[in-house]
């Protein structure tokens, strides 16, 4: 009896022990509750953001301090090209500086984009908003305990197929990020020398411009005019063509003028995707068209780094280049009609755009 009695407390204490581990793994659910409960549990920060591009096998490096309202300050390390740029802001202010050029930005934060969340809280949401979460283990991290999940967008969209995340588990500060494209991937994001509730001063948010720098505003106010497309038909002297087709949710946004030659001008037309509600997603899944007047002394730019193939559009030679980036492909079409110059730009894939430009 007495055997058999040790025997059954054993069992009893393993049944407990393998419970006890059952109910320490969150379910989609509980992640998803924990996540926007803690979401803003973290108000300063710093961390060095290494992004590398796995399909060119590039890596940017940005020192990164932030601390709530909307303060931040980025200091570019990695490529060369952008060792010692800077993105200052401190809320309601952001300066950018080139050191190469010794040129500041500047710019007013607009009222209704100043920030009452962290930028992990402001990422948590809208992934929450727009992926289906399942929870995929646990992991450390430089030393910090991690919860492991997937985000799958719920629409399928032109970007990612998948994200794998790293959180911290006590914070829920992100610390790691794979993002794949068909099973294949393209971008990890690492957050090094994470200190979280760092004591940081007010003045890290402030800049100074340096002696002798030139200043450009960058504020609405100076921005290129937008205009109708009857306006914009007024100060140019060829017709302006329209796509027939856009992919569902688009819809014509921007229309702007700018100079191409004395005294000719050319016009920019953007389509925005309304589907997205999120600023960035609507910025990446942007279209742009433009056109000029057809001169036939002009040699088309062609944009570098990318793959090159003429196709032809409307009994046209179309170049279509290519281009690899840490957001996915971007695909730019150019060509003339005799009467016009045509630029397209997006990140759609080959035969979407292609169809975009049968249709103009």
């Amino acid at each position: 009896m007495k055997r058999t009695s040790i025997l059954l407390i054993a069992i009893a204490g393993i049944s407990l022990l393998m419970a006890g581990c059952v109910s320490d793994e969150l379910t989609s659910e509980q992640i998803v509750e924990q996540m926007r409960e803690h979401r803003n549990d973290v108000q300063e920060y710093t961390y060095t953001l290494v992004m590398t591009d796995m399909m060119s096998n590039e890596t940017m490096i940005v020192d990164l301090a932030y601390k709530n309202p909307g303060r931040i300050r980025m200091e570019y390390k990695e490529p060369a090209e952008v060792a010692g740029q800077l993105q200052v802001s401190n809320g309601t202010y952001t300066w950018m500086y080139d050191p190469a050029s010794n040129t500041v930005r500047t710019a007013a934060v607009p009222a209704d984009t100043q920030m009452d969340e962290t930028l992990n809280a402001r990422f948590i949401e809208e992934m929450l908003n727009t992926c289906t979460i399942e929870p995929q283990g646990k992991a450390v991290i430089d030393g910090r305990a991690c919860y492991v999940i997937t985000a799958t967008p719920k629409e399928a969209g032109m970007f990612a197929t998948s994200m794998r995340l790293w959180f911290d588990r006590a914070t829920w500060m992100l610390l790691k990020m794979d993002t794949s494209q068909n099973g294949e991937l393209v971008m990890r994001m690492e957050y090094r020398d994470v200190q979280l509730d760092a004591d940081i001063p007010d003045s890290t948010f402030e800049f100074e411009v340096p002696e002798g720098a030139t200043v450009e505003s960058m504020d609405r106010a100076t921005a290129p005019q937008e205009m109708t497309l009857e306006e914009a038909q007024a100060e140019v002297t060829f017709e302006i063509k329209e796509p027939d087709h856009l992919p569902p949710g688009y819809e014509m946004d921007i229309i702007m003028t700018v100079p191409v030659s004395e005294p000719d001008k050319g016009v920019i037309i953007t389509y925005t995707n309304a589907t997205e509600e999120d600023l960035l997603s609507a910025q990446l899944t942007t279209i742009q068209l433009i056109e000029s007047a057809y001169n036939e002394s002009t040699e088309r730019p062609v944009p570098e780094g990318g793959d090159v193939e003429t196709v032809l559009i409307n009994g046209h030679d179309c170049t279509i280049t290519t281009m690899q980036g840490m957001m996915g492909e971007t695909r730019v079409l150019q060509w003339d009609d005799g009467e016009c110059d045509f630029m397209l730009a997006g990140a759609l894939d080959q035969e979407e755009i292609i169809r975009i430009a049968e249709s103009i």
